[in-house]
């Protein structure tokens, strides 16, 4: 008979670590991104593929993508597939997006 050898391991969970010593876990972007321009303006994560993520904002119908580096972003309209795209600091600028779908 052959001599088998049992491995017994126990996975653990990860400790999570809060950045502040008030124990609060901060999950919001960094206020100087990409990201948390685009809560402002009221989209939501849509999905990442591992070069770019897609944000929208279902009720207005807009989409944004970017890469990796979040240097810009490209803003389209869903309906009319017409866009732009935006540095960081004109981002900054937007106050409201209109599109053919919503205009306020």
């Amino acid at each position: 008979m052959a001599d088998v050898t049992t491995e017994t391991t126990t996975d653990t969970a990860p400790t999570v670590t809060p950045s502040e010593p008030s124990g609060v876990l901060d999950l919001r972007p960094p206020k100087e991104s990409v990201r948390a321009e685009l809560c402002r303006l009221g989209l939501e994560f849509s999905s990442a593929d591992g070069t770019a993520e897609s944000w929208r904002d279902y009720q207005r119908g807009v989409l944004a993508t970017f890469d990796d580096a979040a240097t810009s972003v490209t803003l389209t309209d869903v309906k009319t597939n017409l866009g732009r795209t935006l540095t960081l600091d004109e981002l900054k600028a937007v106050t409201r997006i209109d599109t053919m779908t919503a205009a306020d």
